[in-house]
């Protein structure tokens, strides 16, 4: 019988080829090759007008380019953020600057700090029926080159999203994973970043502080009420409710306020943890109406009170003045509330608040 050639290996033999192979793979840098978007930490063991050449301890070295590697020299020891992994023959790329960016924009997350993105790129549900939101880059500063999404409702302004394009928007950091997805995950909010920057700016906004604004719209409130939005710049919005407006006998809020108009209001209060800004006109207008106010000038104006001693006459910011009954019985005159007259200031008491007044006319 002719001999076989083919050998067997015993169950120690095969025991002992298995250990070899482990020894062999655990020794090896296959499984520490760096992943797409991971971090790593490499030395620069060449430099070239193209860029660097980093080893990270792998049996291939990683590229960064020279737009990727900031002022990194032969020697330096730094971090990388991994743009495409080693393949065969290829080495890895790898990013310094975007590495700082991406751990600039940890530090951002729930900070509230605003930056300035641009808006490249409208995007859509898969179906199409409705926008998902957009996709936005930075361009300027250390993050420049990173991508990040604001989610549809995240967007202050949604009425029209795509006018939105190549636009710059405010955003904050809401959430930020650069290992996700092909460009690093990277949430952020419009919408958030407006809130933060009203914060910014009613922080340095006190109670009592004289400010000007633009009235935007007379609205209708509850219990027939009506209130003024004003503009008041830096991001801020005031409202003021027809009681703090200066009221004047026989007009409505519409005659006293006109939509487009550029004035001063007073802050009235203030809540600085919602936003909220209330005004009034009352006090100032009485102040600025008071300064005015000198002996023998004219007003017309209408009758408001009426007493055994004399009638109250409207003059202006809620002021009245007094025309004595002895006036009256001088003129020969009888007046009622509502009547309107045309008055002369006979006397201006300023520690009392008291105004005197003389009849001119009757209408």
């Amino acid at each position: 019988m002719k001999k076989s050639n083919v050998r067997f290996f015993n169950e120690d033999q095969n025991s002992a080829a298995n250990v070899a192979f482990a020894n062999l793979v655990s020794n090896s840098n296959i499984g520490s090759m760096p992943k797409s978007k991971s971090f790593i930490t490499g030395t620069v063991v060449q430099t070239t007008k193209d860029g660097i050449y980093v080893d990270f301890g792998t049996k291939f070295d990683g590229f960064c380019e020279a737009s990727e590697a900031g002022d990194l020299q032969k020697g330096d020891t730094a971090d990388f953020w991994v743009l495409s992994p080693a393949e065969y023959e290829k080495a890895a790329v790898l990013s310094h600057t975007k590495y700082l960016a991406w751990k600039h924009i940890e530090s951002l997350e729930g900070s509230g700090e605003v930056v300035s993105v641009r808006a490249f790129f409208v995007a859509e549900d898969r179906r199409k029926t409705r926008i998902a939101g957009l996709r936005v880059v930075f361009e300027e500063g250390v993050l420049k080159g990173i991508r990040g999404f604001v989610p549809f409702k995240e967007i202050a302004d949604r009425t029209d999203v795509k006018a939105m394009l190549e636009q710059t928007l405010n955003v904050v950091v809401i959430s930020s994973d650069p290992h996700r997805g092909p460009f690093g995950d990277l949430i952020l909010s419009n919408a958030k970043a407006g809130m933060q920057a009203v914060r910014d700016s009613i922080a340095h906004v006190q109670a009592g502080h004289i400010v000007e604004g633009t009235v935007k719209k007379i609205l209708n409130l509850e219990d027939g009420e009506k209130g003024v939005l004003v503009d008041l710049g830096e991001n801020l919005t005031g409202i003021m409710y027809s009681r703090d407006i200066t009221s004047v006998p026989g007009q409505s809020i519409t005659d006293l306020i006109k939509v487009g108009e550029t004035r001063h209001f007073e802050i009235k209060r203030i809540d600085h943890k919602d936003c909220k800004i209330w005004l009034a006109t009352k006090r100032l207008d009485r102040i600025n109406f008071e300064k005015q106010i000198a002996k023998d000038k004219e007003y017309t104006g209408k009758v408001v009170r009426s007493f055994d001693y004399g009638v109250f006459v409207h003059l202006g910011s809620e002021i009245n003045g007094l025309v004595h009954i002895s006036d009256l019985k001088r003129a020969n005159v009888s007046l009622s509330v509502g009547d309107s007259v045309t008055v002369k200031v006979k006397t201006v008491d300023e520690r009392c608040e008291r105004i005197s007044l003389t009849l001119v006319e009757k209408h």
